[in-house]
């Protein structure tokens, strides 16, 4: 069937509108056909009120907090919430309009998987890397409701789409793209803020490995471009505090302080359900510890975050061995504690079939010398980071299709079609 696919590959006019295609119709059959008849995960429009703060913003009242609307709020990241606002701003308030354009973004996605399978590798491996993504179902899972992982696995995609191309020709405006882009995800959710420096390090040390010296105009360029994207919400956010320094958005000691109960036997071994029992005993340990000061649990955002933030550094410096198990856990959860253990036990399997499939192709990638960090070193990144703080199983979802370009190469080498693959630079 792979070498059907690649001989078809070879001659298929268009590939990248035709991946989009199938990305937007599986995305619009998975919202209006399977979403309203499944029952593996509830059907709710809008879980975190997303829908509200858009709303908000549209009607002139600001980014304000939805249980508290005459309050700004620095809880979210504004990029979600904005885009809704825009949307609602042309067509009203319908939440079928934010679906829709979620089915838009899969489409990209799995169109920008293909570019990213086609330039590192091939054009029949890019387009195996796009079906695959267009029918994955940790793509398609958050289409059909309002959540930030359908636009944060876009710019996550089209950041490492940026980083290949940057890698094969490092210019001024590459390096500006790929920061451009990073930092564009990071108002989606935060964690993504972490990756273009991460990805340039790696860049410079590479070179310097090579002998061909550091090039650090590029990375100059990339840096401006988070500046240029980031910083004028972290003003806001200084001014609306009362002169707190808030990068993007709060509550990442609360996450990582969260991220201990989830790291336990109980959760990770499925005993009992993390998005309902797990996320109740962590609302409730935050309850107790503000409770304990004679405080009230998010009764202020700026209190809340000076809170929870000091109660973080203190786990950290006291458990330092709680802190590490917590982390290796949280390795594994990334990818499989989802909401059921039917759910869970699905999607981690694929995850682990992914990967053996996708290392199997990073070893005779390595044989052959072919540049796979830009596309390997996003993956860990986000796993890394997300194990520091809460790893929960939709966390995965960015990286999803990323995955899948090297699941795609995996599958070409371990069936012998990657011979006539051309290496890359």
């Amino acid at each position: 069937m792979l070498k059907q696919l690649r001989n078809w590959g070879q001659e298929l006019g268009r590939p990248r509108l035709v991946i989009f295609l199938l990305g937007l119709f599986a995305a619009l059959f998975m919202t209006f056909i399977v979403w309203p008849r499944q029952n593996a995960v509830q059907r709710v429009d809008d879980p975190y009120f997303f829908s509200i703060l858009g709303q908000s913003i549209a009607e002139g009242r600001g980014f304000m907090q939805w249980n508290h609307p005459d309050l700004p709020t620095m809880r979210r990241a504004p990029l979600y919430p904005g885009m809704i606002a825009f949307v609602y701003l042309l067509g009203g308030v319908h939440t079928v309009l934010i679906r829709l354009v979620q089915c838009v973004l899969a489409g990209l996605t799995s169109m920008f998987a293909f570019a990213i399978g086609e330039r590192v590798f091939s054009k029949p491996v890019g387009l195996l890397a796009g079906v695959m993504t267009a029918l994955h179902p940790m793509v398609l899972r958050y289409v059909p409701d309002l959540q930030v992982e359908c636009l944060l696995t876009f710019f996550t995609t089209l950041m490492v789409w940026c980083g290949v191309r940057f890698v094969h020709k490092p210019t001024l405006a590459a390096g500006f793209a790929v920061g451009a882009t990073g930092a564009l995800g990071a108002l989606v959710k935060g964690v993504l803020v972490v990756c273009p420096p991460v990805f340039a390090i790696f860049w410079l040390v590479r070179r310097l490995r090579r002998g061909e010296g550091l090039s650090l105009a590029p990375v100059a360029a990339m840096a401006l471009a988070m500046c240029l994207v980031i910083l004028p919400w972290t003003a806001r956010n200084y001014k609306v505090s009362g002169g707190h320094f808030i990068l993007i958005s709060t509550n990442a000691g609360g996450e990582f302080l969260r991220g201990y109960v989830f790291a336990q036997p109980k959760y990770y071994l499925l005993e009992l359900r993390p998005y309902v029992d797990g996320e109740n005993e962590a609302n409730q340990m935050e309850v107790d510890l503000f409770t304990s000061q004679n405080l009230v649990w998010e009764r202020d955002e700026p209190e809340t975050e000076r809170v929870l933030s000091k109660a973080a550094k203190e786990k950290l410096v006291n458990e330092p061995g709680a802190f590490v198990k917590k982390t290796v856990i949280g390795l594994f959860t990334f990818w499989y504690v989802l909401t059921s253990r039917t759910n869970s036990l699905v999607m981690g399997g694929s995850a682990l079939i992914a990967w053996v499939i996708a290392l199997f192709g990073v070893r005779q990638a390595r044989a052959e010398k072919r540049l796979l960090w830009p596309l390997v070193q996003p993956i860990l990144t986000i796993n890394i980071l997300y194990a520091v703080l809460l790893a929960l199983g939709r966390y995965s979802a960015p990286t999803i299709p990323t995955l899948m370009v090297l699941t795609a190469w995996g599958l070409f080498c371990i069936l012998g079609l990657n011979e006539d693959t051309p290496a890359s630079a």
